[in-house]
């Protein structure tokens, strides 16, 4: 693991827990030129405490990228992106053909004006990523997340403890230091560093956590913040945090039947009853599971089967982005899943709606798993094969055709014997309440109304936690996770929030092209 014992040398921390400064270094951060880009790509390395409680003790490197404002206007200041995920390393899409170099060293209106400034989230990509055990992965992954026994649900509840352990032993003490907050101040040392100009920020989806956060701990230090596509991180009980996000899934998936009944152009238009038709592949997948060879398997030792519950959690993405916009062009959009799922029926072949198998020690999915279970409750709820069944029955009716499965649902199987407790747990923000502050520009937060991920009342949630004086909520009338890759209203709103400090009308509701 790469940590280093060493004095502060690029920045001290003058705080314990709840900072308040952070001394600039005379040195700065150094950049250089990396990945021999055609675009003006610069790389940097900057050493921060493992624990910020403790300045002086362990160090890691953390790596950001920077595009440097390409004008012709004006320099305004940094730009800070946390593109979500959690455990999402901007670097990866950094390299030559990576989703996000193009669109922002091309394309956004920001960084006209703005050096843009990517950061990889401690405990991802190159800033010391979480190491696990792939193999315990891959066998607990085998393992369906809706066991209908009790020996079939403790197999699953063990085999998931025993990656976590793995975790631990491979990424040591440092597993339990990856939580928002932690990551947050990270972030801070870097807008010190890089001169003390009040930070701008865009954080989409766990972005909008994270930035939430930045908020609830320096209030002070803020020019603008955006948030697209709100994780509210309020709920205590992580019950709570998994039945919105189901409903929400389960929600846009009745979207993209109705897109689908009134569209000609989708490949299932046809069907009578789009929604039993859907409800048949996923019980007969159930029922009879389908076979799948991950690519790269030399022999039967790896395959693995398909069912109804995993389609129906591989689905989640397929719905993202119902228009294939943006930088992610792995998406196919509604229309391309349409033909996805009428290809797979005739075919009986599922292998794209199936998870490939890792065999690395680190991962953006570890990371992830990580970091959620820092940040949520499900270690600490003593979990029990008949508080799981009565979830099950739950999800199934609460959102019948998805059944509860979800990201947060994987989560409550993943985290519920993770091996270190969570060190951010879940809690209003309380900043806005506790006092008078007022900042200078309320923070923008952007909701799509049929959201897979992030369900709209999540954002109702968090405007009120931030209060009516310091944050507009910016309201999309359209489906799918997130709103600033499609073109249209409402990224123009976020654009000239972000230069300008435009801050939309209180109950503003805007469309983006597209669905």
């Amino acid at each position: 693991m790469f940590l280093e014992t060493f004095a502060v040398s690029t920045l001290l921390f003058l705080a314990s827990a709840a900072p308040t400064e952070l001394q600039r270094s005379t040195n700065g951060i150094k950049w250089s030129n990396c990945y021999n880009q055609s675009v003006p790509l610069k790389c940097a390395n900057l050493s921060v405490p493992v624990d910020w409680n403790n300045p002086k003790g362990q160090h890691f490197n953390l790596f950001i990228t920077k595009i440097p404002a390409r004008g012709p206007s004006p320099r305004i200041g940094s730009l800070f992106f946390q593109p979500g995920g959690p455990g999402s390393a901007v670097s990866e899409g950094m390299v030559p053909g990576g989703k996000y170099l193009n669109f922002w060293a091309q394309e956004s209106k920001t960084t006209e004006v703005f050096d843009f400034i990517a950061i990889d989230p401690r405990g991802t990509g190159k800033s010391n990523p979480v190491r696990c055990n792939s193999t315990i992965w891959n066998k607990a992954g085998e393992l369906t997340l809706f066991p209908e026994t009790k020996e079939a649900y403790d197999q699953m509840a063990t085999q998931w403890q025993e990656f976590g352990k793995s975790c631990l032993d491979l990424t040591g003490p440092f597993l339990k230091y990856v939580d928002t907050i932690s990551a947050v101040k990270d972030y801070e040392a870097v807008r010190v560093a890089l001169g003390n100009e009040p930070m701008t920020l865009l954080g989409q989806s766990y972005g909008a956590q994270f930035g939430a956060q930045y908020a609830e701990v320096f209030p002070d230090n803020i020019r603008a913040i955006a948030l697209d596509g709100i994780l509210d991180h309020s709920q205590i009980n992580s019950d709570d945090v998994w039945e919105t996000e189901s409903k929400g899934f389960e929600d846009t998936l009745n979207q993209f039947f109705n897109w689908c009944k009134s569209n000609s152009t989708c490949a299932l238009h046809n069907e009578k009853d789009l929604p039993a038709y859907f409800d048949r592949l996923i019980n007969n997948a159930n029922e009879y599971p389908i076979s799948y060879t991950p690519e790269g398997c030399a022999d039967d030792s790896c395959k693995q089967m398909i069912t109804g519950s995993d389609i129906a959690g591989a689905l989640q993405s397929f719905l993202i982005l119902p228009n294939g916009e943006g930088p992610f062009d792995v998406s196919p959009g509604w229309a391309g899943l349409a033909q996805l799922l009428q290809i797979a029926v005739e075919t009986n072949n599922f292998d794209v709606f199936a998870s490939s198998a890792l065999t690395t020690n680190t991962a953006e999915s570890y990371s992830h798993t990580a970091i959620i279970c820092a940040d949520w409750n499900f270690s600490q709820e003593n979990t029990t094969y008949a508080k799981y069944q009565n979830a099950i029955k739950i999800g199934k009716t609460m959102s019948p055709h998805t059944r509860g499965a979800g990201d947060f649902w994987t989560m409550k199987a993943v985290c519920q014997n993770w091996p270190v407790a969570p060190r951010n747990p879940p809690h209003e923000i309380i900043t806005f309440k506790k006092s008078a502050k007022k900042l200078k520009t309320p923070i923008l937060l952007v909701n799509a109304y049929h959201d897979p991920e992030t369900n709209y009342a999540w954002a109702i949630s968090m405007q009120k936690q931030l209060g009516d004086a310091n944050s507009v909520l910016l309201s999309r009338n359209g489906s799918g996770h997130t709103s600033y890759y499609q073109s249209g209203a409402v990224t123009d709103a976020i654009d000239n929030y972000l230069i300008h400090l435009k801050v939309p009308a209180p109950g503003t509701v805007l469309r983006n092209d597209g669905i």
